[in-house]
């Protein structure tokens, strides 16, 4: 049985313009395995990825075949196929696989209720073929609903038709669920895809999430509500929304339980959303890794300014190896805040470049308005239009014991400094030539004990391109217990020599 949606909160920052196309990158951008256009289309079952050897096909136990032209009291054979995906969801159990036919299927797909579980060593595996496309008919609600643990899905194309519906709503435990190599577009409704009511384990990889779209409102490709737990969102483009790419939320921390916990963010191509990329709100113990975000525009009515958020009470945030680019800011730390400060947020080893001042964005690198000992390690700042670090001015409280180390900071506005920045420490950071620190210059910066063992050079960079250090940053850093080769850790997001 469907569960219905939490709600989706109105509370996001205000964002930034959704440009309504995809972009090709800049020429200085860093090679990555990511583009900015949908995923291939989904392998069949044992298909090779390329490049790597062929593996032996799996087996099943069973197989049956959905296809348009089929009947739901056909005994589901390659011959006789059935007619509907949910009378074939009723039928399989562990180790059975479910082909689907290319066509068009008005349904809605609940892999809930008595429908079956997959076990570990024995999923069940529902596989499009041809990416078949599943639209609504004249009932209402999400197209799929997932509360079952161990399904495969992959290789579907679901189509809201601008209807007011989840794309794919996950509850409960879902253990070894995944959702793959499937479109998720032209809704309007909260988001494409929704985890909540507990869900628990579950992984979205692979997918083209677009076109969530509230006109005036939010709609996030996807949210990831209270008391979700374990949910990987892994691989998947997601883009034009009128809210944030995924959004990982609670209105208010003190409830205890609700916070959604143990989310990793990988490997994503996030961007042209009205508003960020990313908003973590009340999320505990977040990995945000090798992520793009990009092409961040102030909406003209709504504002907006960066690629992504970290607030309300978010606690143990770790922040890594991303590429943030074309925005009027990369990261916002506290703002908007319920509860205690935002705390433990790391960030390191990221490319912050080509900040923008667009239409009265700041154009710079960090916001750090409210958190307690947020890290700011080996990160590299390259042509940045604005400040490289605003830290201290939030309304809501102070910037206490930000940490600021081994970065590379190519920016002619180093630090902009509000009043509320109690144990500020900043050291072993690399700095171009007369770059200003709150007005004043680095000497004088370190006059004021700060910076005591920073550097300048000309040469900041070897590359515009892949940002490896210039040898100014090589062997020059603290140890601060990430990896390094050489005598010590570089400067910057680049480890150079391994």
């Amino acid at each position: 049985m469907e569960t219905p949606p939490l709600g989706i909160p109105g509370t996001s920052q205000p964002g930034q313009g959704g440009a309504q196309t995809p972009t090709s990158e800049a020429p200085d951008t860093p090679t990555s395995d990511e583009d900015t256009g949908p995923p291939a289309p989904a392998p069949q079952p044992g298909s090779p990825t390329p490049g790597e050897a062929p593996v032996t096909p799996p087996t099943y136990k069973r197989v049956w075949v959905v296809s348009p032209t089929g009947s739901d009291t056909a005994g589901g054979s390659e011959t006789a196929p059935l007619r509907t995906i949910s009378r074939a969801i009723t039928l399989a159990g562990p180790g059975e696989l479910i082909r689907v036919r290319s066509g068009t299927y008005t349904e809605r797909v609940l892999i809930s209720g008595a429908v079956r579980s997959g076990t570990a060593e024995a999923p069940i595996t529902l596989q499009g073929e041809g990416n078949p496309r599943i639209v609504l008919g004249a009932v209402n609600g999400a197209l799929m609903v997932v509360e079952k643990p161990y399904w495969l899905i992959s290789g579907f194309n679901i189509d809201l038709q601008n209807r007011k519906a989840y794309g794919v709503a996950f509850t409960g435990n879902l253990q070894g669920t995944k959702l793959s190599h499937s479109e998720i577009h032209h809704g309007q409704y909260g988001a494409g895809v929704s985890f909540h009511y507990s869900a628990n384990g579950a992984t979205l990889e692979n997918n083209h999430i677009h076109h969530i779209f509230i006109s005036g409102d939010d709609a996030h490709g996807v949210v990831i509500q209270p008391t979700a737990r374990n949910i990987t969102v892994r691989n998947n483009v997601i883009h034009d929304n009128s809210g944030d790419a995924i959004q990982c939320y609670s209105e208010d921390g003190t409830v205890p339980g609700a916070p959604a916990d143990g989310v990793l963010i990988e490997g994503n191509d996030l961007y042209g959303n009205i508003e960020q990329s990313l908003d973590i709100k009340t999320c505990h113990n977040v990995i945000v890794r090798r992520n793009k975000m990009h092409l961040a525009r102030r909406h003209p009515t709504l504002g907006g300014n960066g690629a992504m958020v970290v607030h309300m009470s978010a606690r143990n945030v770790l922040i890594e190896d991303n590429d943030f680019y074309d925005a009027g800011l990369a990261i916002g730390v506290g703002g908007n805040r319920y509860g205690p400060y935002p705390s433990g947020i790391v960030i390191r080893r990221n490319r912050i470049r080509d900040m923008i001042t667009l239409d009265g964005m700041t154009g710079g690198g960090l916001q750090l308005a409210v958190s307690t000992g947020t890290q700011v390690y080996n990160n590299t700042f390259t042509r940045l239009q604005g400040p490289a670090l605003s830290v201290g001015s939030g309304t809501g409280g102070p910037t206490e014991n930000l940490v600021v180390k081994n970065n590379i900071i190519d920016a002619a506005y180093v630090l902009k400094l509000g009043t509320q920045a109690p144990g500020l420490k900043m050291g072993s950071n690399l700095y171009r030539p007369g770059a200003t620190f709150n007005g004043s210059t680095l000497s004088q910066w370190k006059a004021k004990g700060f910076d005591t063992n920073s550097l300048e050079s000309s040469t900041l960079l070897n590359s515009t391109s892949t940002l490896v250090p210039a040898p100014a940053a090589v062997d020059r850093g603290e140890n601060l217990g990430l990896p390094f080769c050489g005598a010590a850790p570089d400067i910057g997001a680049v480890e150079s020599g391994c």
